[in-house]
């Protein structure tokens, strides 16, 4: 009486198996799955150049964030070049006070009369 012996099964068995199966099989199978693991492995690489913190798509956006900070500080730059100029001639200039005056707070000397017109 024949004794059934128990092959032993781990889990890296299939693999072995398969690559055992392909190396046995026709060319077209292997080179179609050949394929589909080039297209898969392109498939991953594509993945984690679009996503994640080194991704494309983060560093363009970082890229036009710089850009908007960049010129929100030539903005500011140029507002503070201006509120200098401007300090510098309420501190000398007399005219120019006197513009202020009469443009901003509609300041007058005293018995002079000012005529303004509609739509002013």
């Amino acid at each position: 009486m024949s004794h059934r012996i128990k092959k032993k099964t781990s889990l890296f068995a299939p693999a072995g198996n398969l690559l055992k199966r392909l190396s046995n099989t026709d060319a077209r199978v292997r080179r179609r799955l050949f394929k589909i693991g080039l297209a898969l492995a392109a498939l991953f690489f594509l993945y984690s150049f679009m996503s994640g913190t080194y991704g494309i798509t983060r560093i363009i956006r970082l890229e036009m964030e710089r850009s908007e900070l960049i010129a929100a500080n030539q903005r500011q730059l140029v507002e503070l070049i201006d509120a200098v100029r401007v300090r510098k001639m309420l501190q000398s200039d007399p005219n120019y006070i006197e513009y202020i005056a009469r443009t901003r707070y509609h300041m007058a000397y005293p018995n002079e009369v000012i005529f303004r017109f509609r739509g002013q």
